[in-house]
């Protein structure tokens, strides 16, 4: 596939850094400092020009004979131009737009606009579902199948699981176990392993079987009070959301025209006006007492900086979003367990809408993991065999099965067909093995 991407910021970085592993990829960047760093470390074909010149589009569409184009550049009415054009000159393409503002996201025909991507609302979402799931900190949704993919931290509070066999625990049927991460260590054969302290587990199910995980998991304090820190995009959709679960929400932000426009949108959202790395606004603001602290502002100085002295002030969950991949060390450095990456958000987004999922699901975040989906072959050995009667190779874990439009999370009993669509998760596998067991060669390329 030929893609142009118009942009080279953060997100079109991305989206160039994940689809440029699959497809032809063009990227049109105006600003020169940019288009060499992505000329000098992608593999990419860059255009220093204005992307928001028609006959830059023209030409760029005509000479790449593009099959897409995604427009990331930072203004909203930019993007929607660009892919309005793109239309006019080739209507057959797919144009995708990045849109900040939730004014723009109205129902617009095919003509213009396919598809809109808004990383600020998907982090909005992102940070809203792991703020109510005590347990969890991290989740990516799976919306093509209605499933989340969580990862719940094993601590003191969970003191009734700790010790405890996995089979033995009573999972929801509507959820799986994909693995455990323990250390350095990423464990798949995860049925038979026992429970310990600081384990992280990664479930695959339904929001409502992920829900149910979280309260099996046992919760010391259910959340009910959130502070979040920013009132941007991400941090005004996030408060949004909390407020339609009828939630305490307290939102502080330091633009005081800002605080003015959120106080007349929202009716129960309690929204001040304050510096966000103040110790005396967060403790004058018992940021300490919150169940959940959501560090959202635009600024990744800012989000440490308050997630550390939420933390001190004792807040038992914080949520801090960063943009630059570099921080993503520093925030894990010093303890922050829950962190939304800007650029994991795009990436996913990006490979879950132009990336088929016979290829691959999810940017996972260690090197060595893959998340997808693949047909069981008639001549593969898994037809009609127990799932518990098969040895899979090391690494490998069959999540779910997805069988005439249902989902089964399989069980030691459950047989395999011809025809099914199983989701896997792998790590560090040794793919010749797994193409042997399902018969076919399986092409992960992301």
């Amino acid at each position: 596939m030929n893609i142009i991407i118009v942009g080279a910021g953060r997100v079109g970085y991305t989206a160039a850094e994940v689809l440029s592993q699959v497809h032809n990829l063009l990227l049109i960047e105006s600003d020169i400092d940019k288009a060499e760093t992505s000329k000098n470390l992608l593999n990419v074909s860059v255009l220093n020009d204005d992307g928001t010149n028609p006959a830059v589009i023209r030409d760029a569409i005509n000479r790449n004979q593009a099959d897409v184009i995604i427009s990331t550049t930072i203004q909203d009415e930019d993007n929607l131009f660009i892919c309005m054009m793109a239309k006019r000159i080739k209507p057959e393409i797919r144009t995708i737009a990045r849109v900040r503002n939730p004014d723009y996201f109205i129902p617009t025909s095919k003509d213009a606009v396919e598809q809109i991507i808004s990383p600020e609302l998907i982090a909005a979402q992102k940070i809203a579902t792991l703020a109510l799931l005590e347990n969890a900190v991290d989740y990516e949704t799976l919306e093509a199948f209605n499933m989340g993919l969580a990862t719940f931290v094993v601590s003191k509070e969970n003191e009734k699981i700790i010790g405890s066999v996995v089979i033995s625990l009573g999972i929801p049927e509507d959820v799986n176990v994909v693995a455990i991460y323990r250390g350095d260590e990423v464990i798949t054969e995860t049925e038979t392993l026992e429970l310990h302290l600081g384990d992280r587990i990664s479930v695959l199910g339904s929001p409502e079987g992920l829900s149910r995980f979280n309260q099996m998991m046992g919760i010391h304090s259910e959340a009910n009070e959130f502070i979040i820190l920013g009132g941007g995009v991400t941090g005004s959709n996030a408060a949004e959301i909390l407020e339609s679960k009828k939630r305490y929400v307290k939102l502080i932000e330091p633009d005081v025209e800002l605080c003015r426009k959120l106080a007349r949108k929202f009716s129960n959202v309690i929204v001040v006006n304050g510096n966000i790395v103040d110790p005396h606004v967060l403790q004058t603001e018992n940021v300490g007492r919150a169940d959940v602290v959501i560090a959202i502002s635009d600024t990744d100085e800012t989000n440490l900086l308050a997630s550390l002295m939420a933390m001190k002030l004792g807040a038992p969950k914080i949520i801090a979003k960063y943009s630059m991949v570099e921080y993503e060390d520093i925030f894990d450095f010093t303890g922050i367990q829950t962190m939304i990456g800007y650029h994991r958000i795009v990436a996913n987004e990006i490979t879950k809408t132009l990336v088929s999922d016979e290829t691959s699901l999810l940017q996972m975040k260690r090197e060595g993991e893959t998340f997808f989906s693949v047909r069981v072959s008639p001549k593969s050995r898994l037809v009609d065999e127990r799932f518990g009667d098969i040895s899979f190779p090391r690494g490998a874990k069959p999540t779910c099965i997805i069988r005439d439009g249902m989902v089964i999370y399989p069980r030691m009993d459950t047989v395999f067909k011809s025809g099914d669509k199983v989701l896997m998760f792998t790590y560090k596998v040794d793919m010749q093995k797994l193409n042997r067991l399902f018969g076919m060669k399986i092409d992960i390329n992301v």
